[in-house]
C-alpha cells in the first residue's frame, strides 16, 4: 500500500481505550524533535524516537512485540545500510505498520521498498501535513480494533463495566482474552461474568469470542495476507496446525484457496 496523501477510509468507530503508539527512526535528532512536535496534536497517541542502530529503545519489550508499537515512521536515505535495518526492523516487528517518510524517492526504489515489505510511503515536500492525517485513518482500521459488526445494536448504553471488557480485550495479548482473567480483572465469579456478559451484549462470550477470532484471522491472513507461521502465535494458538484446523472450520475453506478466488 502506497499512502502518497491522507484519503478517505472506511474505519471503524472507536470505543475502547487502546492507545497507538508510534516511533520516528531518523538521523538526526533536530530532525526528529521536529515531526515529533508536529504529531504532538494528535491527542491520545504515543509517539517516541530513536536514532540508535537497531531502532528499539528501552520502552519495546522484545519479547511482546505484537502490541506495543503499532507503527514505525522510517526517515533516513535509503542506501544498503537502512535497507539492512528496514528488513531487520520487519523481522522484528511483523505486525508493526512501517511507513517510509522521506521528502524524494527514486523510481527503482519502490519495488526495494516492496521487497522490504514496507507498508506505506509518504514523501514530498508536504509530507508532514500529509502524515499527521493519514495516522488517525490507518489507527481506526488497525486490525486490533472490535470491529462494529460485533456490538449490539445499543453499544452506546452500554454499562461502564462492559466497556472495560471491551478495552481490556483490545489493550491486551489474546492469550489473556478468557474468562478466568477477565472474570479476575472485573473481580467477579466466572458465573457472574458470563451472565453479566450476555445481558450486555445480547449473546454469550464464547459465541462472542469466536465472532472476533473470525474477524481477526479474516484480517489477518485474507485482507493483509501476513504469514500463517506468525498469525499462529499472535492469536494464540499452540501450533500452525490448529489455526488451520480453526480457520477452515470458520470460513469453510483453506486461506490459501480464499486468497486466490
Amino acid at each position: 500500500m502506497w499512502a502518497w496523501h491522507a484519503m478517505p477510509l472506511h474505519f471503524y468507530i472507536y470505543r475502547g481505550a487502546l492507545l497507538p503508539t508510534a516511533l520516528i527512526c531518523n538521523e538526526g535528532q533536530g530532525k526528529t524533535n521536529s515531526l515529533e512536535r508536529h504529531l504532538s496534536n494528535l491527542r491520545g497517541w504515543n509517539i517516541h524516537s530513536s536514532m540508535v542502530r537497531g531502532f528499539l529503545p528501552p520502552f519495546i519489550d522484545k519479547d511482546d512485540n505484537h502490541y506495543d508499537l503499532h507503527f514505525i515512521i522510517y526517515s533516513k536515505k535509503l542506501d544498503a545500510e537502512t535497507c539492512k535495518e528496514l528488513h531487520e526492523i520487519r523481522l522484528q516487528r511483523p505486525f508493526s505498520f512501517i511507513i517510509y517518510y522521506y521528502r524524494c524517492l527514486l523510481n527503482r526504489q519502490f519495488m526495494l521498498l516492496t521487497e522490504l515489505e514496507v507498508n506505506s510511503c509518504i514523501i514530498g515536500i508536504h509530507r508532514k501535513n500529509y502524515l499527521r492525517e493519514f495516522l488517525p485513518h490507518l489507527w481506526q482500521k488497525h486490525w486490533k480494533r472490535i470491529p462494529d459488526s460485533i456490538y449490539p445494536s445499543e453499544s452506546s448504553a452500554l454499562a461502564p463495566r462492559a466497556k472495560k471488557i471491551l478495552a481490556y480485550i483490545e489493550d491486551h495479548a489474546l492469550n489473556k482474552f478468557n474468562l478466568q482473567t477477565l472474570s479476575e480483572y472485573l473481580h467477579i465469579s466466572q458465573s457472574h461474568f458470563r451472565a453479566e456478559f450476555r445481558h450486555n451484549f445480547g449473546i454469550n462470550f464464547r459465541e462472542f469470542k469466536q465472532q472476533l477470532f473470525n474477524h481477526y484471522e479474516s484480517v489477518l491472513l485474507l485482507k493483509n495476507n501476513y504469514k500463517p507461521k506468525i498469525v499462529y502465535k499472535l492469536l494464540n494458538y499452540s501450533n500452525l496446525a490448529n489455526l488451520s484446523r480453526s480457520f477452515r472450520k470458520r470460513h469453510g475453506d483453506s486461506w490459501r484457496n480464499l486468497n486466490n478466488i
